[in-house]
C-alpha cells in the first residue's frame, strides 16, 4: 500500500527522528511536559497578578504622559515584527507630533475615541508598531491589578468551560507549535528529494497511479508521522495534572481536540510548503522561505502572547495558563484562521500536484524550463543585435 510506504519512508529517516528529539526537548525544556502548578479557587486577599482592561481614565493619562516624554527625547520606541527599534523623527515629524499633543493637551473634553485617533495618528508618524497603535495601546498602559472577584471568574471560567484540561492543553499548544510550524518543512523536503537522489523519479513518472494520489498520498502519510507524536506528547502533558484536580469534570478529549484543530493546520501549511516548493525547483529552497515566514510570523506573534489571535498568524500564541476569556473572545477568529491556512495547505498541494503532472509528460523539470526561457530570449537578442 503506497500509504504505508511512504510512512515507513518517513518514520525510518533521520530528519524524523530529529524532529521527535526537537518536539520532546523544546516542551520539556519549559516543564509543559510535566505542569506542577494546579488551578485552585482564589482567597480573599491573595495577589492575583494583573490583567489588561480597557480603563480610558487610566489609559489617556499614562500614554498622554508616555508620548510627551518621547517628543522630548525624540525617541520614539517601537516593535516592528517583535523587535525593539528606536525612531527619530524630522524636524518635520517633529511639528507634526507637536500638533498631535496639543490636541491631547489642550481639550479639555477630549473624548476616548478622539484621544485613540490621535494616538494612531502619532503610531502612523512614528512609523506603526509603537505603543500608541491600536493594537498595543490598550495592552500597554491599560494593565491594572486583578481584583477577587475577576480572579473568581476566572477560576469558574477555567472549571466550567475549559473543564481545567482546556487550559493546559492551549499552553501546550503555544510551546509545541513553535516548533510545528517550521519542521515538518524539513521532511518534505528531504522525502521529496530522497526519490530524486535514489534516481526513483523517473520510475515513479512512468506509473499508472495518478500524479494527486502520489503526493497526497505522501502528504498525509507525512503528516500522520508528525502528529501521532504530537498527539502522545499532548496527552502526556496534559495527564500530569489530571490528579491535581481529581473529582473534577475534566475533559479528557482535550489534548486531541486541541491537536488536530489548533496545531494540525500549521502542520499541514509547513509540509505543503515544503513539498510544493521541492517539486517546483528540485532544490530545497522551500526550507528557506518556511524558515523566513516562521522567523517573521513567530516575532510578530510577540505581541498576541496572551491569546489576542490574528486571521493571518501561522503560529498561534497563548502563552498564559488560563486566560479562557480571551480565548472565548478570540474563538471565531481562531476558527477563521485554522480553516484559513488549511486551505492555504490544500491549495499549494493542488499546485505541487499540476506542477508533479507537467514533470511526467515531460513538461517541466526544476529551473530548466525557465533556464531554457531565459536562454531563448538570450539568443533572440543576440541575433537581432547582429
Amino acid at each position: 500500500m503506497l500509504f504505508l510506504k511512504e510512512l515507513k519512508k518517513t518514520v525510518f529517516s533521520v530528519t524524523f527522528l530529529m524532529f521527535v528529539f526537537i518536539s520532546i526537548y523544546l516542551p520539556g525544556s519549559q516543564d509543559v511536559l510535566n505542569f506542577s502548578d494546579p488551578i485552585s479557587v482564589p482567597k480573599p486577599g491573595e495577589d492575583y497578578g494583573t490583567h489588561t482592561k480597557e480603563l480610558p481614565e487610566r489609559i489617556m493619562p499614562f500614554a498622554t504622559a508616555r508620548l510627551i516624554s518621547e517628543y522630548e527625547a525624540n525617541s520614539y520606541v517601537a516593535y516592528p515584527i517583535g523587535f525593539y527599534k528606536t525612531v527619530r523623527l524630522s524636524e518635520d515629524e517633529q511639528k507634526q507630533m507637536s500638533a498631535i499633543l496639543s490636541r491631547l493637551t489642550e481639550n479639555k473634553q477630549l473624548t476616548y475615541e478622539e484621544f485613540k485617533a490621535c494616538m494612531q495618528d502619532a503610531d502612523d508618524l512614528i512609523g506603526g508598531a509603537s505603543y500608541y497603535s491600536e493594537s498595543n495601546l490598550v495592552k500597554t498602559f491599560g494593565r491594572v491589578p486583578m481584583t477577587y472577584e475577576e480572579a473568581l471568574e476566572q477560576y469558574e471560567l477555567s472549571k466550567n468551560t475549559d473543564h481545567f484540561t482546556g487550559t493546559y492543553a492551549r499552553l501546550f499548544c503555544d510551546y509545541i507549535g513553535i516548533p510545528l510550524s517550521i519542521l515538518p518543512v524539513f521532511l518534505a523536503v528531504a522525502m521529496c528529494l530522497k526519490d530524486k537522489r535514489s534516481r526513483i523519479s523517473e520510475l515513479i513518472y512512468t506509473r499508472k497511479t495518478s500524479s494527486a494520489r502520489l503526493l497526497f498520498t505522501r502528504f498525509f502519510a507525512i503528516l500522520t508521522a508528525i502528529m501521532l507524536p504530537v498527539i502522545v506528547l499532548s496527552y502526556i502533558s496534559n495527564s500530569s495534572v489530571w490528579g491535581m484536580h481529581d473529582g473534577m469534570a475534566l475533559n479528557y478529549m482535550a489534548p486531541l481536540n486541541y491537536a488536530l484543530g489548533w496545531l494540525l493546520p500549521s502542520a499541514m501549511v509547513s509540509v505543503a510548503v515544503g513539498i510544493f516548493f521541492t517539486e517546483l525547483t528540485g532544490t530545497p529552497i522551500a526550507i528557506a522561505v518556511q524558515s523566513l515566514w516562521w522567523f517573521i510570523d513567530l516575532y510578530a506573534g510577540i505581541a498576541r502572547l496572551d491569546g489576542n489571535y490574528a486571521l493571518f498568524q501561522l503560529t498561534l500564541r497563548h502563552n498564559k495558563l488560563g486566560n479562557t476569556q480571551a480565548f472565548i473572545d478570540g474563538f471565531p477568529t481562531l476558527v477563521a484562521n485554522r480553516l484559513f491556512f488549511a486551505g492555504v495547505a490544500i491549495m499549494l498541494m493542488v499546485a505541487a500536484v499540476l506542477i508533479y503532472e507537467q514533470k511526467r509528460r515531460g513538461n517541466l523539470n526544476g529551473f530548466k524550463a525557465s533556464k531554457k526561457s531565459v536562454m531563448g530570449l538570450a539568443n533572440r537578442k543576440n541575433k537581432s543585435e547582429a
